[in-house]
């Protein structure tokens, strides 16, 4: 479940890079998931946005590189991780400071570090 969130965060995250206003290009850092309490680690994981479409999952020493596109109506985003697993999140909120998004009945947040 956890390796899910890491996953639907970075889904999430770059479905409004495209769009107008807020970008989500920038590092994210894992606020809260409803329903659970994060371990310490889990804390510390941060998800980065590039403009170039690339983007990349830390938590420890572990790292997750992937690519990211964003629908044009900017709702929906496909990400393809390493390996060429693909993924689609729907339903994401962003402002200047926050990102928010559904994983079935969780919401995940994170907040911008940079």
């Amino acid at each position: 479940m956890k390796n899910l969130i890491f996953v639907f965060a970075a889904l999430a995250l770059v479905l409004v890079s495209c769009g107008g206003g807020d970008t989500v290009v920038g590092k994210w850092q894992l606020e809260s998931v409803t329903g659970e309490e994060l371990t310490d680690s889990e804390k510390e994981s941060t998800m980065t946005f590039n403009e170039d479409g690339t983007c990349e999952n830390k938590r420890g020493d572990r790292v997750r590189k992937a690519t990211y596109k964003v629908s044009e109506d900017g709702k929906t985003i496909t990400l393809v991780v390493e390996g060429g697993k693909e993924d689609t999140m729907e339903d994401v909120v962003l402002t200047a400071d926050k990102l928010s998004f559904k994983d079935r009945d969780d919401k995940i947040t994170y907040k911008r570090i940079e």
